[in-house]
């Protein structure tokens, strides 16, 4: 099926997965800084035990990722990804969160490929970038000493997952059962830490919650309908709705949580969403061939976090078997 069949179902999944997102992000705001919180540690267990489930379905021998990109798909989309995220939004407000971590990506995923990979900025992506790192900066710099610096170290480790993905060869849905599985089993031991956990004390309907929010929505549904709105529509133009994600939060974070964004944050909102948007559609230049060989240029697009990051082909090597 071509990206122009069927764009509505294209553009109807697109708009669930930022909401989706968005959604997620309020609802790690809710269970760490809530009515009844939960440790990050709880968090990030029940976020990652429903797509855990799907490891024996998804994963074959054949199709486990090689050493060390698969280490920076758990450290970059897993239980260290997560921990920071809880730990970030105990300190800042669900908008906030929203121009930080998903906002932010965009940025780093460009930085970290032209350091790593030498992958090229045109002028359009450039400008989308500009944007969001004006909206970083307005949130950032007055709350250097809250949760800003972690959120946006957390987005940087899912930029690192963006660039390891297309190492370890896997499809995305597969991406996420292997990060699951093994983010499961080493947070396992923390359940009889003391201290760590208090999942023995939470409620049954705060349980049930986190675990559809994050764990179903956010670690199944939204790599399904994003999958799916790339199939329908293309990736970059799958990866603009992504722009919707801080609002999505935003919106999310007042409904749910009743925490009203200021000026400064709306406005912030506004640039980061249309600098996602931009950066997403924009075409990065291609780099001259040289010495008669092809080159090859990263593209990668991602959601939120912990969102999941779909990277387009680079070389016929790199494609997803």
């Amino acid at each position: 099926m071509t990206a122009q069949a069927s764009p509505g179902v294209g553009i109807a999944a697109a708009l669930a997965a930022a909401l989706i997102w968005g959604g997620t992000l309020a609802a790690v705001r809710a269970g760490v800084a809530g009515a009844s919180p939960l440790p990050p540690v709880d968090l990030a267990l029940l976020r990652f035990v429903p797509p855990a489930l799907l490891a024996p379905l998804l994963l074959r021998r054949a199709m486990l990722p090689p050493l060390l990109p698969g280490l920076a798909l758990v450290i970059g989309g897993g239980a260290p990804f997560v921990l920071l995220v809880a730990l970030g939004m105990a300190a800042s407000p669900a908008a906030e969160a929203g121009v930080l971590l998903p906002g932010s990506f965009p940025l780093w995923v460009a930085l970290l490929g032209r350091a790593c990979v030498g992958a090229p900025v045109g002028a359009a992506r450039f400008g989308g970038l500009a944007l969001v790192a004006a909206a970083l900066g307005s949130i950032a710099l007055p709350s250097a000493g809250g949760g800003a610096p972690i959120l946006l170290g957390a987005s940087a480790l899912a930029a690192g997952y963006t660039l390891a993905l297309r190492q370890a060869r896997l499809a995305p849905l597969a991406a996420v059962a292997f990060v699951s599985s093994i983010s499961v089993a080493l947070l396992l031991p923390a359940l009889l830490a003391p201290g760590m956990s208090h999942l023995a004390e939470a409620s049954a309907g705060t349980i049930a919650t986190q675990l559809l929010l994050q764990g179903v929505l956010a670690g199944i549904a939204g790599p399904v309908l994003f999958a799916t709105a790339i199939a329908r529509l293309g990736a970059a133009r799958a990866a603009a709705f992504g722009g919707l994600t801080p609002g999505a939060a935003a919106l999310f974070g007042l409904v749910l949580l009743g925490e009203v964004p200021d000026a400064p944050v709306v406005i912030a909102l506004a640039l980061a969403g249309l600098g996602v948007a931009i950066a997403s559609l924009a075409r990065a230049p291609q780099p001259r061939p040289r010495s008669g060989r092809i080159a090859t240029m990263p593209a990668a697009i991602t959601t939120a976090a912990p969102v999941t990051v779909v990277t387009e082909r680079l070389s016929p090597k790199s494609a997803t078997p």
